[in-house]
């Protein structure tokens, strides 16, 4: 009996894939959250404006006034099983960025956050 080519094909494929698939993991002790920091404004007085956020939408009203949370950051830590240092890597963002940019490279890779994770440091972001 004669296996087809694209089975054929498509067995190769998924053993290339399999392969590729990161087999680096770690165990994870403990992971939490916590918001830092921060302080309530009041805005009032401010106009309301129309903005049109697309071209041929409709203008959407944006009223900025009311009572809004500031400097304060949110923090997500992360503790492997296997933790072989005595103090947490503490990794903030900046230039307007989020924690996300910690987690995964552009190409979808691990970030340093799973790097450190890995070698077994505990990391908060």
């Amino acid at each position: 009996m004669q296996i087809p080519k694209r089975f054929l094909t498509m067995g190769m494929v998924l053993i290339f894939v399999v392969s590729c698939a990161p087999t680096a993991q770690y165990s994870v002790k403990e992971i939490g959250s916590f918001h830092i920091g921060g302080r309530q404004v009041t805005l009032s007085n401010l106009p309301v404006r129309e903005l049109i956020l697309t071209k041929d939408a409709p203008p959407m009203k944006v009223d900025p006034n009311g009572d809004f949370e500031v400097e304060q950051m949110y923090v997500q830590y992360i503790i492997p099983g296997n933790q072989k240092s005595r103090y947490p890597l503490l990794m903030w963002h900046g230039g307007g960025l989020t924690g996300v940019t910690w987690e995964t490279k552009p190409d979808g890779n691990p970030g340093w956050m799973q790097y450190f994770l890995k070698a077994g440091h505990p990391v908060y972001v």
